[in-house]
């Protein structure tokens, strides 16, 4: 399709670019997909921040190997409640629809696929934060009120035990005891 086109010569391009700055070791992203093309936001993910290593104990006689995070389908995202409608029915009888070869022209050329329209932007959700945690150092700045500076810490503290709770056990950030 047009779409499989575009994010092919998109993640080419990226990786073009990735590789002739000289950062190997960074895969190719695209973001915004459910956007126009000229929206889309490219950049590079270092392949080791995709990767965790299993905590072996001390009686384990092998070296533990990096694996690269599990994905889960998202039960509460839209493609799967997409899906969810149609099951019963797929599972009574044949559903199966193909629109042909190549699809350059015609009513499928533009369509994008729904777990990529209702995707969220991963780039575009990384910068976000970025200004969230800028906005927060800006006001904790030397000579603030110290209110304001064990509020923001509390707050920073709280959502590292939240994030810690999604994360596996091998994961968690050690927390830094006062």
């Amino acid at each position: 399709s047009d779409f499989d086109m575009d994010y092919a010569y998109t993640l080419g391009v990226t990786s073009a670019l990735l590789a002739a700055g000289g950062l190997s070791g960074y895969m190719a992203v695209v973001s915004d997909l459910s956007r126009p093309v000229e929206e889309w936001q490219a950049g590079g993910v270092p392949l080791t921040a995709m990767l965790s290593v299993p905590r072996g104990s001390a009686a384990e006689s092998f070296q533990p190997r990096p694996v690269i995070f599990p994905h889960r389908v998202d039960l509460d995202g839209e493609a799967f409640k997409a899906w969810a409608k149609e099951r019963e029915a797929c599972a009574k009888q044949e559903m199966y629809q193909n629109p042909g070869p190549i699809q350059l022209s015609g009513p499928s050329a533009g369509r994008i696929a729904k777990t990529i329209s209702s995707r969220f932007s991963y780039l575009h959700e990384l910068e976000t934060m970025r200004t969230h945690l800028t906005a927060i150092a800006r006001r904790c700045r030397p000579g603030c009120d110290p209110r304001t500076v064990r509020i923001a810490s509390q707050s920073l503290a709280t959502l590292q035990l939240i994030l810690d709770e999604f994360a596996d056990a091998g994961e968690a950030i050690e927390q830094v005891e006062k």
